[in-house]
């Protein structure tokens, strides 16, 4: 019985690292293209050097004053809005270790650049997929209680600031998987990322947060269909 405040590990088992986000992140579809060859090759040097962690645990919100665990005050609109049946919240993590940078640079430095692109936008790939992993687990748990959990939020999401990463990092225990936070709040191994998420009760109402909703309409990284 998972207990308010404690704090949970889990290690996902990614079979393959997803080829489609993968050209995603490396801005494929535009005006860059690359050999499937070489896409291939990046996605199989993430698979041997990652090393994927996760982290949850679960705390008390109240939906009217906007407050995660009675002390930190969400600065959000969009995010206010996405817990608002809410009475209680995920704060997860998640990492793909920093074996997945080092042989990105590697690969820079001896100037095959297209290569070490494609490293890192794999290892992107990597981390969303561990975190999707760990919210299916989630919502595999929770169902049986009649509850259901909202798609994840991280800092950086809509008008939700990086800044806010601050706060977010220790509420979601990200110490516990290796992971630190720089003086410029960025997150070290830099392919981590931690996220928010509401449960609240199943109601069958689509309660989605994507590209679709994001008010950051010329990011780069924006799905189209």
């Amino acid at each position: 019985m998972t207990t308010v405040g404690q704090v949970n590990l889990f290690n996902p088992i990614l079979k393959n690292i997803d080829r489609t986000e993968t050209k995603r992140y490396a801005g494929m579809g535009r005006s860059i293209h690359f050999p499937e060859s070489i896409i291939s090759e990046a996605c199989s040097i993430v698979m041997l050097e990652k090393h994927i962690k996760t982290v949850w645990t679960m705390y008390e919100y109240d939906c009217i004053s906007g407050c995660i665990n009675g002390d930190y005050k969400i600065a959000s609109k969009e995010l206010l809005k996405h817990l608002s049946c809410s009475k209680r919240v995920i704060l997860m993590a998640a990492t793909v270790g920093e074996g997945v940078e080092v042989a990105s640079k590697k690969y820079f430095e001896q100037g095959e650049y297209a290569l070490g692109l494609l490293i890192d936008a794999a290892a992107t790939a990597a981390v969303e997929q561990a975190a999707n992993a760990l919210c299916t687990m989630l919502t595999a748990q929770f169902i049986n209680q009649g509850i259901t959990l909202t798609a994840r939020f991280s800092p950086g999401y809509g008008d939700w600031s990086l800044e806010e990463q601050e706060k977010v990092a220790p509420l979601a225990h990200v110490t516990s998987i290796g992971v630190n936070l720089t003086n410029a709040k960025m997150l070290i191994p830099r392919k981590s990322i931690t996220a928010v998420a509401g449960l609240q009760t199943v109601t069958g109402e689509d309660n989605e947060m994507g590209c679709s909703q994001c008010t950051q309409k010329d990011c780069i990284m924006r799905r189209v269909k």
